[in-house]
């Protein structure tokens, strides 16, 4: 496999373990000193585990009717790094929840691809 189909494969990984709520997945995909940045902040991966975690157990994660839409997408590779951006947006019964233009670091170690850094921002 290529290293644009595995960054591929491996981010898909990653989005659907979010939106399930699996910390275990996150925590393979997601290097030790991940982090967010969004409007809110920033937030640790162990911030990150606890918030997910909670809100699974208060049952106030992401519904299973809710999806996420990617458009613009482009991924810069370069000897074991990557960037990708983009623009995503949730939609629940085909309406638009949330609109986000993101950025993703992204690092090749032996084991494969994990991230290092997401980037939020809202679109309005």
């Amino acid at each position: 496999m290529s290293d644009l189909s595995d960054i591929k494969k491996t981010r898909e990984h990653w989005y659907t373990a979010y939106f399930q709520g699996d910390t275990d997945v996150l925590q393979k995909i997601e290097a030790s000193d991940f982090y967010v940045t969004s409007p809110k902040g920033k937030e640790d991966r162990v911030t990150r585990y606890d918030t997910i975690k909670q809100a699974m157990e208060k049952g106030k994660w992401f519904k299973t009717s809710i999806t996420l839409e990617e458009d613009a997408l482009e991924y810069l590779l370069n000897d074991r790094k990557a960037m990708v951006l983009g623009h995503g947006r949730t939609i629940e019964n085909g309406a638009p929840l949330l609109e986000m233009a993101f950025e993703e670091k992204w690092v090749k170690s032996k084991s494969g691809w994990q991230v290092q850094a997401l980037h939020l921002n809202k679109v309005s």
